[in-house]
């Protein structure tokens, strides 16, 4: 059958039949595994970087935990806020009485709302002194921004110690 044909033509023959099984070769199997090749290599690489970034994100928890230490929690509901202020104050004191307490006044500022709770209250310096520093200790809702001692007198009468505390809380509106 092929001996009517000259060794050229049946090398060019061998030759167009090794390019067509290659192309058909490249078609069937070659083709997807150079494109499964390519999609490991960005895996791998989209790998490393998501393990890159893990630390990054626990760094950012603990930075948050950090910042809502710091200015106070703002989950919380501002009169709940409000009613542990008074609270605190009322387990925590001796000799201490509350001379006023503010309506809760709210101020907002791009992303954030700033809740501001005003507590006036009285007593001697001593219980006043461990009663602040209580609250900067132990007291988790909100954090003292502002404490001025001042003294009262009225009719001429016996000068009355005040301490005015001033707690804010932030809150991300967004």
């Amino acid at each position: 059958m092929f001996k009517q044909y000259s060794y050229k033509q049946k090398f060019y023959f061998l030759l167009l039949f090794f390019v067509m099984l290659s192309v058909a070769a490249y078609r069937r199997s070659f083709s997807n595994l150079f494109l499964l090749i390519g999609e490991h290599s960005t895996l791998v690489q989209k790998k490393d970087l998501i393990a890159s970034q893990t630390p990054n994100t626990q760094r950012l928890q603990r930075d948050i935990a950090d910042l809502e230490s710091l200015i106070g929690k703002g989950e919380t509901e501002k009169e709940k806020i409000q009613q542990e202020i008074v609270n605190f104050l009322v387990n925590n004191s001796n000799g201490v009485t509350i001379f006023e307490l503010q309506p809760i006044h709210q101020y907002k500022q791009e992303d954030y709302l700033v809740h501001s709770f005003q507590l006036d209250i009285t007593g001697s310096y001593n219980d006043l002194i461990q009663l602040a520093n209580n609250y900067e200790k132990h007291f988790e809702f909100s954090k003292i921004v502002s404490m001025r001692f001042y003294t009262d007198t009225k009719n001429n009468q016996k000068e009355t110690l005040h301490l005015r505390l001033i707690f804010q809380n932030y809150e991300k509106t967004t």
